[in-house]
């Protein structure tokens, strides 16, 4: 730009010499007007360089701000496929939850009849076992159908709760248990110490210990026992109570199975 000032101040210095000689008498007037001219010229030219230059810096701040933008698309698209990968995983596991609920589904519809019948035989059986804390036994079933109807309880908790109660009657036939109840003996309302072995024995002594009796599974019914059994029963509600040592011989009238039929054996 100062090179294109002088060659530019030259030409005007030139421009005016010729125009002094070829006016040859022309006044000082002449030559300064002459000069003004240069000037605004030259003016003209460094306020045309600086719009120039103005421009070309607005140029390399629109080129910028362009290389900048594309810089930002290009990460927007490596971000854009990588979300789009991740969508497809995702598709791809929803399809297979979706299959796994439609299993399930289709399991809860085949394991609720299955639980129904569960609880139905498990109540058949309390029915006809041993009256083994009967009462309570059955309240147990009873709470069981109610919950069997509740539409509020997931599937997985009222099969626990039916594996529970089994896995209760499973221990009846497996322990020696002492409890105290109210039965009826010959019509008449007793509240005795009520003595159970698995599912081989059940009996009986009234709370003063004067009469002894059993679970006769022929009748369906309690009979009396004799009194030979008097002290054994009460030795053997002693063991159940941790009141005697455990490995005490114990003398009971056992209820066994023969032929599909129930009798006593002593």
């Amino acid at each position: 730009m100062n090179m294109h000032r002088v060659r530019t101040a030259v030409l005007s210095a030139v421009a005016a010499t010729s125009l002094v000689w070829g006016a040859g008498s022309a006044g000082a007037t002449d030559l300064n007007e002459i000069l003004e001219v240069g000037i605004k010229a030259n003016q003209m030219a460094q306020q045309s360089q600086e719009k120039i230059n103005k421009t070309v810096d607005q140029t390399d701040k629109i080129v910028g701000d362009y290389k900048a933008v594309l810089r930002t698309v290009e990460g927007l698209r490596v971000y854009n496929a990588q979300l789009q990968r991740q969508i497809d995983l995702q598709v791809v596991e929803m399809g297979k939850l979706s299959n796994s609920i439609k299993g399930v589904t289709y399991i809860k519809r085949q394991i609720t009849p299955l639980m129904m019948d569960m609880v139905a035989a498990l109540g058949d059986f309390i029915e006809y076992d041993l009256p083994i804390k009967r009462e309570e036994r059955l309240a147990g079933i009873e709470r069981l159908r109610e919950l069997m109807d509740n539409p509020n309880v997931d599937a997985s908790e009222k099969f626990r709760s039916v594996f529970e109660l089994y896995q209760i009657e499973s221990e009846y036939g497996r322990a020696v248990q002492a409890y105290t109840d109210r039965i009826v003996v010959g019509g008449n309302e007793l509240e005795v110490d009520m003595l159970h072995v698995g599912r081989i024995a059940l009996v009986y002594q009234t709370r003063d210990g004067k009469q002894s009796g059993m679970w006769d599974v022929e009748t369906g019914s309690w009979i009396e026992l004799e009194e030979s059994y008097r002290k054994p029963i009460k030795n053997a509600l002693a063991v159940a109570n941790k009141q005697a040592a455990a490995d005490t011989l114990l003398r009971l009238p056992l209820t066994a199975p023969i032929a599909g039929k129930m009798e006593t054996a002593q």
